[in-house]
């Protein structure tokens, strides 16, 4: 696939929002720069790339020139990028090509097939977090949006009896079980598709939705429908400029707000169902 790369001229300060709004639109990864924000897209899309940037400049102070990408190993290239994300003593997520890290409580090695956008390790961080707090033993876990499956393999290596994971993309249900068995976990369920296609069954304990508003508050009530009274939801993927919709939203559909945490611009909550 060829690919297009978008070279924003921008504060570096807007780079977590733009890259918000950009992965919400379909671009495929990002890197940070000096000067602002590269995008990167396939380039068959061109057209449709130029007119989310056109809009989203009325929104956001920022220029932006573009070019095809020369046929490259971006792989390499991407790795060049990745960094591990370490919470405390507790945990360390690292890629095949990092150094094992010393004295963790657990480590995960986790190799996507595609980037993680730059914005989404502080939400990425904030639910590893809130997993952590959790009491898991026995309990089945729900991962929704799930990408690599970081989130659902964390759970299983914590003590959730089940993990079931589904994603729309087409890699994500590859990429969650290479990822399971490079841990040693084994994953229940691994669905390529949408909400509706995970087999209606017996209601989750616990929820993980790192993904993004729009896809939350559209499927929020058909979430609910999924937690078991007394179940939890943990939500992120949100920035802070959208915590109030999101919390009202919710508590309309039922859902008991429980907790709101931060991390630079973006949010992520817990929710509870009575």
């Amino acid at each position: 696939m060829i690919f297009q790369q978008y070279t924003l001229d921008n504060d570096p300060a807007l780079n977590e929002v733009l890259v918000a709004f950009l992965s919400e639109a379909g671009f495929d990864s990002f890197q940070e720069t000096d000067e602002g924000l590269l995008a990167f897209a396939p380039a068959e899309d061109h057209a449709r790339w130029v007119r989310e940037l056109d809009e989203l400049s009325g929104q956001f102070p920022f220029t932006y020139t573009s070019h095809p990408l020369e046929d490259k190993n971006w792989n390499e290239e991407w790795e060049k990028q990745f960094q591990p994300l370490q919470i405390g003593d507790r945990l360390y997520i690292r890629a095949d090509f990092h150094p094992p890290h010393p004295n963790i409580e657990q480590e995960l090695v986790i190799t996507p097939k595609m980037a993680f956008g730059t914005g989404h390790h502080p939400t990425t961080h904030m639910m590893c977090e809130l997993i952590f707090e959790q009491d898991l033993a026995g309990k089945r876990v729900f991962d929704y949006g799930s990408g690599t499956g970081v989130l659902a393999i964390l759970a299983k290596r914590l003590g959730a009896a089940e993990a079931d994971a589904v994603d729309i993309e087409s890699w994500s249900a590859e990429n969650t079980l290479e990822n399971a068995r490079r841990n040693g976990v084994e994953m229940d369920q691994i669905i390529h598709g949408t909400l509706d296609d995970v087999p209606a069954g017996e209601p989750y304990d616990l929820i993980l939705a790192n993904i993004n508003r729009n896809v939350i508050l559209t499927t929020a009530e058909a979430l609910y429908q999924r937690l078991r009274p007394g179940g939890t939801v943990l939500f992120s993927g949100i920035l802070d400029t959208d915590e109030h919709l999101l919390v009202s939203s919710l508590s309309s559909l039922g859902f008991v707000h429980q907790e709101t945490r931060q991390r630079a611009d973006w949010r992520a909550f817990v929710f509870t169902r009575n």
